[in-house]
């Protein structure tokens, strides 16, 4: 970010810190979180899961298919039929790939694969010697450049997943001129639910380097059938095999979804934002049809309101977030390029992606290190504050909540990357639920808090209802904490920042609750809300009844290896002290 830019963002986005205070004084007819409940988030997520299996012969919501527009379209009426906002489509450029075969024939047996993202392809079959990396300890991980010393030119090189990402093994292999490369999975841990013969599938290497080898993927059991072979063959007489790897490179468009409040100072904008689109191997109800229905609730909640918002409401619905978070990267970058000025006026960010896992927990974006040191991540300053909003709110309710990485995952990268304060909230994806956080929240340890993640069963039978309505009402929550100015800001913290890496306290203090009886972590959707405690009393008149209303990638090559408050009345805290500075643009997910 420019000089100007930066001195832009403090003076037109920026709020400054107030006076010093304990708690907030919140006029009577505004309620901490906005009367939104996990009702209101059910009757859009229904919908909108209806839409997307009603499509699932053409991808369900993939960004580029019928679905997607079909959901979008559900999406633009629920927003405008509130009246509060106004919509438009941000449109963008998608590269993207359409595949062919990707196999490895040897000795008569072809042996299918699976496609990087954005790996090169061959120029028809390729045939040469198969050969492999090795490191000092005799593996063929393909980790460091020395470990193809003795690969030669031109080879097709097997080269096994693990410790590195696959980017790195790729760039090593291109860096020794291989002709082509195949990784095959190792052996994966139980919970992944993956066999040696199941491909490792909608796994990504990086942008795209066109000076790169082609590269695919094999199952764990052809690599080490392969590799077998070619450890057996004498020097002089290599394992010849060859390489076919078909893919085309194309370039599409998409759109996202932008609806500004029509109340509020526009020199002042919160973002609060959610991918709309899915994965083509399932329906993605939780990942992300939750985040999206969380919003289009949200913005009913926010007309409803008889106090109106002070500052602008900018609800966002992300497009090809799931093919590297293009959507939310197209929109910043085009600010960033033709209106800097108006990027400055966002003062903060806030990102919903998957509130409804089947085995979740309650993650906090932990923007303040205090669990997880965010290697590679830079976190502006002003989002440590953001995510004392949640935990503030969590701890005045009695809610147990954890730490969630701040990794840059999902649609809140861009903004970081450019200085903007970002924070969210995240139900659990891939990651495996350790017996302290079923102690917590209930559900089954030593698996995925999200085991339909990416698959054809992320259905609304698998959402959790129970985590649906823990997190409704911390969005709306939040979105007042911000966008509301009925509260005294508190005094930023001056404790130091923990040092990365350092042992932090329990997120959620002392015994919050007895050990739940394990049991089926995921209940199905039920016709009325789990009742939920509110941190006032009061509610908007008008919006606390029924309303009428209308009608990805594999994270990893690798082996898986808070500061509470005095108690809130009917009050609540609210953000301080946002700046702006920038950076890059970074992918996703780290690719391991």
């Amino acid at each position: 970010m420019s000089a100007a830019l930066a001195a832009g963002a403090l003076v037109g986005g920026a709020l400054m810190v107030g006076p010093a205070a304990t708690a907030a004084v919140v006029p009577g007819d505004v309620p901490a979180d906005l009367g939104l409940t996990g009702a209101d988030v059910m009757t859009h997520l229904t919908e909108l899961a209806e839409i997307t299996e009603s499509y699932a012969a053409d991808g369900y919501r993939v960004w580029n298919g019928p679905g997607y527009e079909a959901a979008a379209e559900y999406a633009e009426q629920v927003l405008e039929d509130t009246g509060a906002f106004t919509v438009s489509r941000h449109t963008f450029e998608v590269p993207y790939s359409e595949f062919g075969e990707a196999s490895l024939t040897v000795d008569g047996t072809t042996y299918l694969g699976s496609h990087f993202d954005s790996s090169e392809a061959t120029d028809g079959p390729y045939t040469e010697a198969l050969s492999q990396p090795v490191s000092a300890d005799g593996a063929h991980l393909g980790c460091e450049p020395a470990d193809f010393a003795a690969v030669p030119a031109g080879s097709i090189v097997l080269v096994q997943r693990g410790v590195c990402t696959f980017e790195q093994k790729i760039d090593n292999a291109s860096a020794a001129d291989a002709g082509a490369v195949f990784i095959y999975n190792n052996a994966r841990p139980e919970a992944e639910g993956v066999a040696p013969g199941d491909q490792l599938t909608n796994v990504a290497s990086g942008p795209r380097d066109t000076e790169d080898s082609p590269a695919a993927t094999l199952p764990q059991a052809s690599g080490e059938t392969l590799s077998a072979l070619v450890e057996a063959a004498p020097a002089d007489a290599p394992v010849e095999g060859t390489a076919l790897i078909e893919k085309e490179f194309l370039v599409g468009e998409t759109f996202n979804i932008i609806a500004d409040s029509i109340a509020g100072d526009p020199e002042d904008t919160v973002v609060i934002g959610a991918h709309l689109d899915g994965v083509a191997e399932g329906p993605g109800v939780n990942d992300n049809a939750s985040g999206s229905a969380a919003i289009l609730a949200l913005a009913e909640r926010i007309a409803d309101a008889e106090v109106p918002n002070d500052k602008r409401i900018r609800l966002a619905l992300w497009g090809a977030e799931e093919i590297g978070l293009l959507g939310s990267t197209a929109y910043v970058d085009d600010l960033v390029q033709d209106d800097p000025a108006e990027l400055a006026r966002i003062s903060s960010y806030l990102n919903y992606d998957m509130i409804g896992s089947e085995n979740f927990t309650v993650g906090v974006y932990d923007a303040n290190r205090s669990t997880f040191p965010a290697d590679g991540v830079t976190i502006p300053e002003g989002s440590a504050e953001i995510e004392r909003i949640y935990t503030d709110y969590f701890d005045a309710i009695d809610q147990p909540w954890i730490d969630s990485e701040y990794s840059g995952r999902s649609d809140y990268q861009a903004f970081i990357d450019n200085g903007i304060p970002s924070g969210g909230l995240f139900s659990g994806g891939d990651d495996i639920k350790t017996e302290e956080e079923a102690a917590l929240f209930g559900g089954t340890a030593g698996v995925f808090m999200d085991r339909n993640y990416h698959t054809e069963n992320d259905t609304l039978a698998n959402v959790s209802r129970e985590s649906v309505d823990i997190f409704s009402p911390a969005i709306g929550h939040a979105a007042f904490a911000l966008a509301w100015e009925a509260a005294v800001v508190p005094p930023v913290d001056p404790s130091p920042e923990p040092t990365p890496g350092d042992p932090s306290p329990e997120p959620t203090p002392g015994d919050p609750s007895p050990e739940p009886t394990p049991g089926d972590p995921s209940p199905e959707p039920t016709a009325e809300p789990t009742a939920a405690p509110s941190p006032t009393a009061t509610a908007i008149p008008g919006a606390a009844g029924d309303r009428a209303r209308p009608g990805g990638l594999a994270t990893t090559g690798a082996d898986l290896a808070a500061s509470p408050l005095p108690a809130i009345g009917i009050g609540m805290l609210v953000l301080g002290g946002l700046v702006a500075a920038g950076t890059t643009i970074a992918r996703r997910r780290t690719q391991e």
